[in-house]
């Protein structure tokens, strides 16, 4: 039982804050193959279920946090608008998991109406570059970092 925690570690973890997963997994003493594959499998089960659950989140997410009436227009809002325009699909699945969560990319890719398929494809090619990055990176720089495992033996 207690050698699945470090692969569901890794898994959970990608899933609500991206590059957690990487760094984690080094951490654990995994293979960079291994990493990729949990991380990039945790970012897109959260793609998959917020992509497939998101009318039900569109119907039922403003009876939980509408205490007051927002703002539609906000300086955060507006530099989404400027990034979704420039770079479409393609520029919010490149930078959701470095600079979003995979949760707050996915809501923001569906509130724009992007298209469920091409979230999906953009979000897996996402998580497959940066994953593979950030675990090359951590991996070679693990004793910089200080991301060795420790064993008691």
């Amino acid at each position: 039982m207690t050698e699945i925690i470090p692969y569901f570690t890794v898994y959970a973890s990608s899933a609500i804050r991206f590059f957690l997963g990487p760094a984690l997994g080094v951490g654990y003493g995994l293979g960079v193959g291994v990493i990729v594959l949990l991380t990039t499998a945790g970012m897109m089960s959260t793609v998959f279920f917020i992509t497939l659950l998101d009318r039900i989140i569109q119907i039922f997410m403003p009876n939980f946090f509408s205490l007051k009436k927002r703002k539609k227009f906000t300086p955060r809002t507006r530099k989404f608008i400027k990034i979704w325009k420039y770079s479409g699909i393609k520029g919010v699945a490149f930078i959701t998991p470095i600079l979003l969560s995979p949760v707050i990319g996915v809501i923001l890719l569906n509130a724009v109406g992007a298209k469920k398929k091409e979230i999906i494809k953009w979000m897996f090619i996402s998580a497959i570059i940066w994953s593979s990055i950030e675990s090359i990176l951590f991996n070679l720089f693990k004793d910089a970092l200080g991301l060795i495992s420790s064993t008691i033996e």
